[in-house]
């Protein structure tokens, strides 16, 4: 009877230490944060009037930017990824619809067609094919777009060119927000940049987009 008690007080005490071993040792888990790419605030306006409709292509990017997490750069020819850091759709649908809602409001006009258009429907084309999209270690981050402005058959290209922009975080730490700022941003530049480019091809004028802007 004794040797019984002890066993149920031996059971009992082992099964109290499995769940407080069990608690105590229970990995940790970081919450999964997910972001999408924003447009510039509606307040950034062009004063120009006057409705340019324009077509704004698949944003090409390069495969190591079509992984959900987001990448970013340990070196020159290293690149990591924020496991824990997604985007919330693919980075070159992102990258596409902050470009085209940009540039409805820097030309400024109502009339963006995305992807696909008939060629009554636009008086240029956009393309983009990006080449690097990323922050650094450092917090440093860098674009690099190729683009063309075409006309609405794409039979034509009006303009073209390659476009560079550079811009530091104001995080060093791994802070996913603030490099996707950071990113942000950068699009936001590179919006301004076509913009006038894009009203003078609809017009017919053109002056050639610097190849590179800061």
């Amino acid at each position: 009877m004794k040797f019984h008690r002890r066993f149920l007080h031996l059971t009992l005490v082992c099964a109290m230490c499995a769940v407080f071993a069990g608690c105590l040792f229970k990995p940790t888990t970081v919450a999964t944060r997910s972001f999408v790419l924003i447009p510039m605030p509606a307040g950034e306006t062009n004063a120009a009037t006057g409705q340019v409709a324009v077509g704004v292509g698949v944003v090409k990017v390069p495969p190591y930017l079509l992984r959900s997490s987001i990448a970013y750069r340990k070196s020159a020819n290293e690149i990591s990824y924020l496991e824990n850091s997604l985007w919330a759709e693919p980075l070159d649908k992102s990258i596409q619809r902050a470009l085209g809602a940009n540039l409805a409001n820097l030309l400024p006009t109502d009339q963006i067609r995305l992807s696909a258009w008939q060629r009554t429907e636009v008086a240029v084309a956009v393309y983009v094919n990006v080449e690097q999209f990323d922050v650094d270690a450092q917090g440093r981050g860098t674009l690099i777009a190729w683009w063309r402005i075409v006309s609405p058959d794409g039979g034509r290209v009006l303009r073209s060119g390659q476009s560079r922009f550079a811009r530091n975080s104001s995080s060093t730490a791994t802070d996913p927000e603030t490099w996707v700022a950071t990113l942000n941003e950068m699009i936001t530049e590179f919006s301004k940049a076509l913009a006038p480019v894009i009203r003078e091809c609809a017009s017919g004028a053109g002056a050639p987009m610097p190849a590179q802007a800061h």
